[in-house]
């Protein structure tokens, strides 16, 4: 077997995150890589280019299971030349190995935990799937800790395909979690999730329009941040025998589908209602000692059974190539979870079209596209588009198709007593035969920035449907599960960054308050202003206060003059981040720079 040879993104990832490790000795960079994309053979790109330019330097890697510990190490020894294999150790518990004194150390965070202390100095910790090493939890916090006081340089490297974590109902950055601090390369959203697909690294995601029904999560509690399992999985079993037999009838041309239930009872459910309709299946859950489940996923492995139904087990680091539908009982608050369950059918395989997605959940209409940035947030709710397009609904059997418009704002009311549906006509906005332009607008944009139409919005009808009312054809157990937009945006509507190495620094003062900073690049001169006053607007004097804090180290002194005199204080930057808006409007988003051997970041959110 041929040494294994990198993607185009690889060595660009791997570019990325050395470069951020030779900028300043305080970075934790973050790598996003979507699923599939190969992030072992990229541990294995990091660990060959560390040990060139730092020779003998230790490099642990940490994997949150033991099959992703043998993936990765696999992965190593059919990379690394020999010399290097013969430094690889494993400290794994599941797998019956306990090597701390190799220079190259793979294992999982549980084992490592237990023996931190004596595996001496670690100078760098490649961190897979780093949205679950949570600093905050006493697992990731001890080894950091540990590591830290055994080495006060040691770095930590982050992999991950969804680089954010969820804080109760809050999407954070993982750059904002506490640990890791830069993200220097992302493939997971935008035009780069596009190329994927396009190139074939990745599956395309399809989620056609069906009369598929839903689980029903209105007055659902939440619990740590989700909804409540014991509750969501009771409303769940009233569609379960309905879900089935539908997605059975949409996927007879799927050789191999993947079921994601609530709770061990739903799964059970699950599996039954298969059987019953003779499809073949195996059921893996936490329950199940390590030795059943271990049988169960490899009989699914070897293609022995056509559907594999979990719960909370299959969700991360699961690799079966050759999945190629994932049918989703399991409505979730958390978009990290969402995403890695999508994640587990993006992996391209021979004979493998694309990966079909039938959610029950209302996980597409809550989470939007599958390739929004989210430090953008909601990419649906980026922009709105200045049209006359009309969507339509499934409606009861005897009664008028529902209408909407496709950008529009949902207004509920309680009363059907109200003839016209549309705001902007019950308000007198607008005549209702006001023609429409077709521009992109910004989200806080409520009239056309290019005809003035007013942003578009309806009135609507919303009722709790009583449970005998709903059926496998009754009405709303079935909705449009949104045109392929919304579930993968176009590369036209994507938001796209760019970094530029800055060449030169000019500062200006305009009046008493105000900086006009002109960044000279390779590409033109880009400007950014800040007013320091505190008199005028709060948010835009808290952002330049920030910016100041972090170029100089300082308190922002108190009157807005001393800025303007100090302003030879502000160092020139690294580099800037551009970004291209919807609607093609570039701001400058962030500086970089580099104050006492460390690296400071300002994030500059042009919203303001």
């Amino acid at each position: 077997m041929g040494k294994l040879v990198p993607r185009w993104y690889q060595a660009d990832a791997l570019d990325a995150v050395m470069a951020a490790l030779n900028t300043a000795s305080n970075v934790h960079p973050v790598a996003a890589i979507v699923t599939g994309g190969g992030k072992a053979l990229l541990v294995a790109m990091l660990m060959e280019a560390i040990n060139l330019q730092w020779p003998g330097a230790r490099v642990m890697n940490l994997a949150p299971s033991m099959e992703l510990v043998k993936q990765n190490t696999d992965e190593a020894v059919g990379y690394l030349p020999a010399s290097l294999v013969s430094r690889i150790g494993v400290y794994c518990a599941g797998l019956r190995m306990k090597d701390r004194l190799s220079q190259f150390i793979f294992g999982t965070p549980q084992s490592v935990t237990r023996q931190a202390k004596r595996f001496g100095k670690i100078d760098f910790v490649i961190v897979d799937e780093a949205h679950a090493f949570n600093v905050n939890m006493k697992t990731a916090r001890k080894i950091v800790d540990e590591l830290t006081a055994a080495n006060p340089h040691v770095r930590f490297i982050a992999l991950t395909a969804t680089p954010f974590m969820m804080k109760g109902l809050k999407v954070v950055p993982l750059t904002q979690c506490g640990l890791f601090n830069a993200k220097v390369y992302d493939l997971t959203s935008g035009r780069n999730y596009n190329r994927l697909t396009r190139e074939g690294y990745i599956a395309q995601v399809v989620a056609p329009t069906i009369r598929f029904p839903q689980i029903d999560t209105e007055g659902v509690k939440t619990k740590g941040g989700d909804f409540d399992d014991a509750e969501l999985a009771k409303r769940a079993m009233e569609v379960t025998q309905q879900c089935v037999e539908v997605a059975l009838e949409h996927t007879q041309g799927r050789k191999h589908l993947m079921w994601f239930a609530v709770n061990v009872e739903h799964a059970r459910m699950i599996q039954a209602a298969l059987e019953r309709a003779g499809e073949s299946s195996v059921l893996i859950h936490g329950d199940l000692d390590r030795g059943e489940r271990v049988e169960g996923i490899e009989s699914y492995l070897a293609k022995q059974q056509r559907h594999i139904v979990s719960v909370a087990m299959l969700t991360t680091g699961f690799n079966a190539k050759f999945v190629d539908a994932l049918v989703v009982l399991r409505p979730t608050r958390s978009l990290v979870l969402w995403r890695q369950i999508v994640g587990r059918g993006l992996r391209p395989y021979d004979g493998k079209e694309n990966i079909l997605v039938l959610d029950a959940g209302g996980n597409f209409d809550r989470h939007g596209a599958l390739n929004a940035d989210i430090d953008a947030g909601d990419s649906r709710a980026g922009l709105w588009q200045c049209t006359e397009e009309v969507m339509h609904t499934p409606a009861k059997a005897g009664k008028p198709q529902a209408e909407r418009e496709k950008s529009s704002i949902r207004f509920p009311i309680n009363s059907p007593d109200q003839t016209e549906l549309d705001l902007r006509i019950v308000l007198g906005l607008m005549e209702a035969d006001t023609p429409a332009c077709g521009y992109l607008n910004d989200a806080g944009d409520m009239l056309c920035r290019q005809c003035g139409r007013p942003r578009q919005g309806f009135l609507a009808l919303r009722q709790r449907r009583e449970k005998v009312e709903r059926g496998l054809f009754g009405d709303g157990d079935s909705y449009d599960l949104h045109d392929e937009d919304a579930i993968i945006l176009r590369d036209e509507v994507c938001r796209e960054t760019r970094t530029l190495d800055v060449q030169a620094m000019e500062v200006a003062a305009e009046g008493n308050s105000v900086l006009v900073f002109t960044y000279t690049t390779d590409f033109g001169p880009y400007k950014l202003r800040l007013d320091f006053d505190r008199h005028g607007d709060n948010k835009f004097f808290a952002q330049s206060r920030k910016f100041w804090e972090h170029a100089t180290g300082r308190k922002v002194p108190g009157e807005a003059y001393r800025v303007l005199l100090q302003r030879d204080l502000i160092p020139q930057p690294l580099d800037i981040t551009l970004t291209r808006y919807e609607t093609g409007r570039v701001f400058l988003t962030e500086v970089r720079f580099l104050r006492a051997g460390n690296l400071a970041a300002f994030r500059y959110d042009p919203t303001y």
